[in-house]
């Protein structure tokens, strides 16, 4: 290990691996402190703890972020994370705390800085004059704000810290960061001789971030990064000469969309870049048992027989406007209720799917589900042993096309996918570099063109 990230929930954790992942680091995710063993984690680059300490009372939050980085600093990683929401929800300064008093009982001096860049361009999360704004939206002012169990009553991200922890922290201007990587560097070693042990960073662009980042490349103090992901991602690679600078197949994609918009996306697709798309018949899964289980394995012979040239990897259900049917069409011709096309096409064959409704499939045997609407590819099993895994040789990305669903939903459910309100942009997710899923990754467009031609 050489990348220890130590995130207040799990789905921060996920986070922060897959975009560590993008950079050429193999990650993986541990459930909790409780679950540590070095000695199951060798073989990854970078470990993802879930100290799950966003909801604790502040002390607590102190202790399970003192003990983690403790427990990691053991490994003697090259770079410490603590991540933080990108809404700064949470023990933001106790933690902040926690992890530098951490740092300084393991090295045995107090030399230690942590930077802390909150903006997440992407998600719309950006930091400028030292304000958290959130879709153009001061944080206060904003819904998120307004959670239940951790409201936040600021915008100032020096202020939101000063309630939690008398710690001395700096800051570091725009005007700072838009003058590049030295005059960045300069207001950093200015607040560190003005004692600062944290400075904050404003960023308005992944631009921004990359610059701070480069600005302490060959800092020669332990450094603390404390964001929502993006920056400790930036940092490692500034820092840390990535194992892996290309990935053997970059992108893989399940995509389950049978819009228009989604064909366009995936024809532009093909026109950029090598592609390997592999189109199943939704019609033969839904037949029956038998039809179903060889249809996946003809799909999946044709996934592992792609071309070493492939960049993007993937299987569709709908590759023309042939290939979308009408679900009551499909009813009245299989002769049974939509309700058990909806159930078949959702687990897929094998067990506890088509023909076999009465059984469920054990958890190692669940099939992959493609795309939203999650056609079965079927069990190990039943494919001789072959399993995907999202840790090797992929991308994390997600295409974007229209779809509408059947009742309006908040701009992010509760397990943090991107979702859309009735007749909105909603994701469509791929499978992004990391052992656990998290659909909450990269666009499929930035993937694509921050990876070598």
């Amino acid at each position: 290990m050489i990348i220890a990230v130590i995130a207040d929930d799990f789905t921060g954790a996920n986070d922060n691996g897959a975009l560590l992942a993008a950079k050429g680091f193999s990650s993986a995710t541990c459930l909790g402190l409780a679950h540590w063993n070095p000695r199951e984690f060798t073989q990854c680059d970078a470990v993802c703890l879930n100290a799950e300490s966003r909801l604790l009372h502040r002390q607590e939050a102190w202790k399970a972020v003192y003990d983690a980085v403790r427990a990691f600093n053991l490994e003697k990683p090259a770079l410490v994370s603590k991540r933080i929401d990108s809404t700064l929800r949470g023990n933001v300064g106790a933690e902040l705390e926690a992890v530098i008093k951490a740092m300084d009982d393991s090295h045995g001096h107090n030399e230690t800085l942590a930077v802390m860049v909150s903006s997440y361009p992407h998600s719309g999360r950006i930091c400028v004059g030292g304000y958290q704004i959130v879709h153009g939206v001061p944080l206060e002012r904003s819904p998120i704000a307004k959670d239940a169990a951790t409201p936040v009553h600021h915008t100032a991200v020096l202020k939101i810290i000063a309630d939690q922890t008398s710690l001395p922290c700096g800051f570091v201007s725009l005007e700072k960061v838009l003058a590049g990587p030295a005059a960045v560097r300069e207001a950093i070693e200015a607040a560190r001789a003005r004692g600062c042990r944290a400075v904050v960073c404003d960023a308005v662009s992944d631009d921004d971030i990359a610059v701070i980042a480069q600005s302490l490349a060959d800092a020669p103090y332990p450094l603390v990064s404390l964001d929502p992901g993006p920056f400790t991602a930036e940092l490692a690679a500034a820092r840390i000469k990535a194992p892996r600078a290309e990935f053997e197949n970059r992108i893989f994609l399940t995509v389950g969309s049978t819009s228009e918009l989604t064909r366009v996306q995936m024809e532009a697709l093909r026109l950029a870049h090598p592609c390997h798309i592999v189109p199943m018949d939704v019609r033969k899964v839904l037949a029956g048992e038998a039809e179903s289980q060889a249809e996946c394995r003809r799909v999946l012979d044709a996934v592992f027989a792609a071309p070493e040239d492939t960049k993007v990897l993937g299987v569709c259900t709908a590759t023309s406007k042939e290939d979308v049917f009408s679900m009551q069409e499909m009813s009245q011709r299989l002769g049974i209720a939509p309700s058990e096309i909806s159930r078949r096409y959702q687990h897929g064959p094998g067990p506890g799917g088509p023909g076999n409704p009465a059984k469920r499939q054990p958890a190692h045997r669940r099939p992959v589900h493609l795309g939203r609407r999650g056609y079965g590819f079927g069990h190990a099993q039943a494919q001789g042993g072959r399993v995907f895994r999202a840790g090797h040789g992929a991308a994390p990305c997600r295409l974007r096309p229209h779809y509408r669903r059947r009742a309006p939903r908040p701009a992010h459910d509760h397990q943090g996918r991107l979702c859309g309100r009735q007749g909105q942009p909603c994701g469509m997710r791929g499978i992004p570099v990391h052992q656990n899923f998290n659909p909450q990754t990269a666009c499929l467009d930035r993937s694509i063109a921050n990876q070598p031609a």
